[in-house]
């Protein structure tokens, strides 16, 4: 059920969130919000914006021609979002590790480590960063 509440706004154009809102939505002092006007309804829309902690992959594969674009093709297509990611032989023509930082979005790691795994990559770590 919607709760209304009145506030004011003030000269710099800062309105206060309630405190009943903000225990409702478990806001502390100095975190974002995002803040979204829908133009058609005339509204504004105040919600918690929690910033993604990103996931930290080493990946082993092949050293082999298009290893890593079939490695980076898999997670894409389970809808992993590539950050950052960096790439090097460990054994020239036979291995290599490619060091991700990722969201998963919806993905779990059964289902990254499966992805990889059928493109013949080892998902060798994974950690929250």
């Amino acid at each position: 059920m919607a709760s209304k509440n009145s506030s004011n706004l003030d000269e710099k154009g800062r309105v206060l969130i309630p405190q009943s809102i903000r225990e409702k939505l478990n806001l502390k002092t100095g975190e974002k919000v995002l803040i979204e006007y829908d133009a058609a309804l005339k509204a504004i829309t105040i919600e918690p914006s929690y910033e993604k902690r990103l996931l930290h992959l080493a990946i082993a594969l092949s050293d082999k021609p298009g290893a890593l674009a079939h490695a980076a093709t898999a997670l894409s297509k389970i809808g992993v979002d590539l950050v950052s990611t960096q790439s090097h032989s460990s054994r020239r023509g036979e291995a290599a590790q490619w060091i991700v930082e990722c969201n998963p979005q919806d993905a779990t790691l059964p289902q990254i480590k499966a992805a990889l795994a059928a493109v013949g990559a080892d998902l060798s770590g994974a950690k929250w960063v």
